[in-house]
């Protein structure tokens, strides 16, 4: 049998490539789903810290989620079972769509910052800094993200809450009104004296939810003669 030749070293000025990291679990889209059921099931009379350890151990098993994965988990979930939202309520179609968008967002953020926080600690190492320092400046950034977090689900209920208002006086199917100013975007602008059915959505989503960040838009009574918007757009039914 010819014995292998051993690897080569690389070339001169060259630095050798890290070794790749083992998975740590918190990639799989599975996980954000059984983070949002934990979130919804909490009370305000739950002891947090026990019922993260609990839910961790649990997680760990099923997800083989590392070591590191975990702690930086159990990190932000902590911060965020301290900053509930604000409880809104369901009143219609579409305030029941944005509560399990909203659910399914605040359980995608739990991964994505627990992925932020590892991945500041394995700098800091990779440097020979300090990973506990760089874990606490990684969660007081994070804290500044979940608060515009909040805001966000904040905005999308209030205009969930609007549209089920005017859906409540005009019935299911709505009018879009657009602000044209040096600010609409060229969805909201198309959308623009358009109909949509509250209980199913345009394919670009809700006005004052769905086509981007910020959308100023509002629903009204429909359009005399106003064209259809396309629908099955987000429900965000099954991503909580």
């Amino acid at each position: 049998m010819t014995t292998p030749a051993p690897p080569q070293a690389p070339p001169q000025g060259q630095q050798q490539p890290p070794p790749q990291q083992q998975g740590d679990g918190l990639d799989d889209t599975a996980l954000a789903v059984a983070i949002a059921a934990f979130l919804a099931g909490l009370t305000v009379t739950a002891s947090y810290a026990a019922s993260i350890a609990v839910l961790l151990a649990a997680l760990r098993a099923r997800f083989r989620l590392s070591r590191a994965a975990v702690k930086a988990l159990g990190a932000v979930l902590s911060d965020v079972t301290q900053a509930p939202p604000p409880v809104t309520g369901v009143i219609g179609t579409a305030s029941e769509q944005v509560s399990r968008m909203n659910a399914a967002r605040r359980a995608q953020y739990v991964t994505a910052a627990s992925k932020r926080v590892l991945a500041a600690e394995r700098e800091a190492r990779a440097k020979g800094e300090s990973a506990e320092a760089a874990r606490d400046e990684a969660l007081a950034r994070e804290r500044k993200f979940y608060a515009m977090h909040l805001q966000a689900m904040w905005n999308r209920s209030a205009a969930a809450g609007r549209i089920d208002m005017e859906a409540a006086t005009h019935g299911p199917l709505l009018g879009w009104y657009s602000r044209h100013d040096t600010s609409v975007t060229p969805e909201c602008a198309g959308a623009d004296r358009h109909n949509f059915y509250v209980d199913n959505p345009p394919y670009i989503g809700l006005p004052g939810i769905g086509p981007h960040f910020g959308c100023r838009c509002e629903p009204g009574p429909p359009w005399p003669g106003g064209k259809l918007l396309a629908g099955s757009g987000p429900r965000y039914a099954r991503a909580a």
